[in-house]
């Protein structure tokens, strides 16, 4: 009877090599290189797929960790702000709405921010709602004097302002000569863009409470967030991040708190990109989220339906006087 060969007994080629130990003790330089290179294939492959787990992890964290690089870049204006406009003192202590007679004062010191000399008020205007016209609170708009001093260097805000650079939006789409020309809500847009402070401040003419207060400014800011990133100018990042900032923003106001007329709300967004409310001298909360703080107050001067239409317009007068060869700015009540 045949034996069976080797080649029908691939098992023989297939049986499990001795010890590494006694290997070595074979002797031999081919005993000593066999043994390291089976220790090397034997530890090679989980060694690889441990550090290739461990790779992808931590990629994956850093994808996560950080916003997506297609939203454009936000503009910068950094420091030192060149003064180039002389202001003059204000000639009254309040301004007065001339829809509602509410006040509010020439210049501001919110209390929980650091200035070096008082905010000023540059328009004011009534907000109305429902086809009625129903007057709820009068809104004025307060900026550093910083940035008021050195308004040339922000882009769009050159000698050739006026009004109507402000109240008018751009045209959609844009001819090839105006592609530079910056105006309406993108005028506001780059002014923010400043390390300074500004402030809205929300003075009722009825009384109101918080939740309504609330839910208003919410609303604004969801819409506003919305248009953006269906737009593709907010990237998922930032938009899963301002949905929670709203939210905190939102628990900000007490539930059930009336604001009676006479009181005040003020807003202010920081030098820093922050976002501090305060009602009678107290802080009500602070964010830290610089593209919610900047379309809570782009609200205010959206392209279509801004917040309160008669405070752009006020606004648009008060910023023109800086321009005025007399320099200046004494705000116009629209």
């Amino acid at each position: 009877m045949l034996r069976p060969t080797h080649a029908l007994h691939p098992l023989r080629h297939c049986r499990r090599p001795p010890p590494i130990s006694r290997r070595l003790h074979a002797g031999g330089a081919y005993g000593f290189k066999q043994a390291v290179a089976d220790i090397n294939l034997k530890w090679t492959v989980p060694v690889g797929l441990g550090l290739t787990i461990g790779l992808w992890f931590y990629l994956q964290h850093q994808i996560d960790s950080q916003p997506p690089s297609s939203a454009p870049a936000p503009l910068r204006i950094d420091e030192p702000l060149p003064p180039s406009i002389v202001l003059k003192q204000p000639a009254q202590e309040h301004l007065v709405d001339p829809a509602t007679q509410t006040q509010l004062p020439a210049e501001l010191s919110p209390h929980h921010i650091a200035l070096q000399e008082p905010l000023r008020l540059v328009g004011l205007g009534v907000r109305t709602v429902s086809f009625l016209a129903i007057k709820v609170y009068v809104a004025g708009f307060y900026a550093d004097p910083r940035v008021l001093r050195a308004l040339r260097v922000v882009p769009g805000w050159s000698d050739d302002f006026t009004t109507e650079k402000l109240l008018s939006p751009p045209l959609d789409p844009p001819h090839k000569d105006q592609q530079q020309d910056i105006r309406g809500e993108a005028l506001i847009r780059n002014l923010l863009a400043a390390p300074a402070h500004f402030a809205i401040r929300i003075a009722p003419v009825r009384p109101t409470d918080f939740t309504h207060l609330r839910d208003g400014f919410c609303r604004s800011l969801t819409a506003r967030i919305k248009r953006a990133s269906q737009a593709g100018t907010l990237s998922e990042f930032d938009l899963e991040r301002a949905s929670q900032s709203i939210a905190t923003f939102r628990s900000f106001f007490p539930t059930g708190v009336s604001v009676p007329k006479g009181k005040a709300l003020t807003m202010i967004r920081t030098a820093s990109q922050t976002l501090v409310v305060e009602y009678d001298g107290k802080k009500l909360g602070e964010l830290d989220d610089r593209i919610v703080a900047r379309e809570l107050f782009l609200a205010y001067f959206a392209d279509q339906d801004p917040i309160s239409s008669k405070l752009k317009e006020s606004v648009a007068d008060g910023f023109a006087t800086l321009y005025a060869p007399a320099s200046g700015l004494t705000p116009s009540a629209s």
